[in-house]
């Protein structure tokens, strides 16, 4: 009986550390996601603003003008 109860303890200590060793790394993970999110965030306004400027830089191209046709030979 007193060994079935050391070996209780044991793992329950076991287990107690397994749940603190999760906690710990879920809670890094959490930090990790929120550290990729701003990154993100940032990629995507920088993202934003480049197509911004694409977008201006078309604007200012000339129209396209239908080329003439080439000279017909004979």
């Amino acid at each position: 009986m007193i060994e079935d109860l050391d070996a209780l303890a044991e793992k329950m200590t076991l287990l107690a550390a397994q749940v603190r060793a999760l906690r710990d790394e879920n809670q890094r993970l959490r930090s990790q996601v929120a550290s990729a999110n701003v990154e993100l965030d940032a990629l995507r306004a920088r993202i934003a603003g480049a197509m911004q400027r694409v977008d201006n830089l078309l604007g200012r191209l000339p129209a396209e003008q239908d080329e003439p046709a080439p000279p017909a030979q004979v």
